[in-house]
């Protein structure tokens, strides 16, 4: 099952970035003026049960340790056959 999520998850992402990709291609051609944009991003990088978070924006951050949280009680669900 969290095979099939995890396969849902990586194909509306990669639309969504596609659809925003595509619209920032639009705005570009209106304004030729070109601003300087502030990049953010960051990524988990779960080694077994153990989490590494990097972001380079403090609410991004934020939002990535909620998620490795809930991957967390996740795992420990499983592993003590809760769930």
């Amino acid at each position: 099952m969290f095979v099939f999520v995890g396969i849902v998850l990586i194909i509306v992402g990669t639309i969504i970035k596609a659809e925003e990709i595509e619209k920032e291609k639009g705005e570009e051609s209106e304004n030729k003026e070109k601003e300087e944009k502030k990049i953010k991003g960051g990524g988990i990088i779960l080694i077994g049960p153990v989490p590494i978070v990097i972001s380079n924006d403090k609410k991004l951050l934020e939002a990535l340790l909620i998620i490795v949280i809930a991957i967390l009680i996740i795992y420990l669900l499983y592993y003590l056959e809760i769930f």
